[in-house]
């Protein structure tokens, strides 16, 4: 018996074209595999020059999901690094390019989230403020172990001027219960403290 009939049968492939067909199926399969894990690579290495060469990419026909995830990756890894300079509107240019691209990847809706809550942080508007709450809960709910949102929360009720501190507060203590970095740990502690000693301010002067 042919161990090959029924991958012959069901390419359609039939004779001795066969194995040559079947090798070159393999073979495409796996070219195509070798060069998204390559643009998985840059994408960490060098986002930019990725990006650079996306259109000219997809042109090609290279839209499989593992080339889409490698620029969605690109487009994080771009998109952080503005956040780092506060250029939050191409942060958010690049975090939605990422989320059109893999709109499951819920890495990208949360670094989208973020970076649209920071940029009303930046504006300073009371509303926008509100607004920005909203994102980081909704940051907050896709990745509910993360410390982050819940940091900025707290930061976005001491912008509004809301004497509640136990909302301020509140906030800050469920960023410290969750998953931080080191050094935003360290940042939550001395923004926690500031509050605390606002609060005790105010409660003295109102005695």
């Amino acid at each position: 018996m042919n161990r090959f009939a029924p991958i012959r049968n069901y390419f359609g492939l039939k004779g001795s074209t066969t194995k040559y067909s079947l090798f070159w199926l393999i073979f495409t399969l796996l070219i195509w595999n070798c060069a998204g894990t390559a643009y998985q690579q840059m994408a960490e290495e060098n986002p930019k020059a990725l990006l650079a060469k996306k259109d000219s990419l997809q042109a090609a026909g290279n839209t499989s999901t593992a080339f889409n995830k490698a620029f969605a990756k690109a487009h994080n890894y771009v998109g952080l690094e503005a956040m780092k300079s506060k250029n939050y509107s191409f942060a958010i240019q690049n975090f939605k390019d990422a989320t059109a691209l893999v709109s499951e990847d819920t890495l990208s809706q949360y670094n989208l989230l973020l970076a649209q809550g920071h940029q009303q942080l930046k504006k300073g508007k009371k509303e926008g403020l509100w607004d920005a709450i909203q994102k980081f809960h909704k940051a907050g709910r896709l990745f509910p172990d993360l410390g982050e949102p819940h940091y900025y929360i707290g930061n976005a009720y001491l912008m509004i001027g809301n004497k509640d501190f136990d909302l301020i507060l509140e906030s800050y203590n469920k960023a410290l219960s969750l998953t931080l970095s080191p050094e935003l740990n360290n940042v939550v502690l001395v923004a926690k403290e500031k509050a605390q000693h606002r609060e005790k301010t105010l409660k003295d002067f109102w005695k």
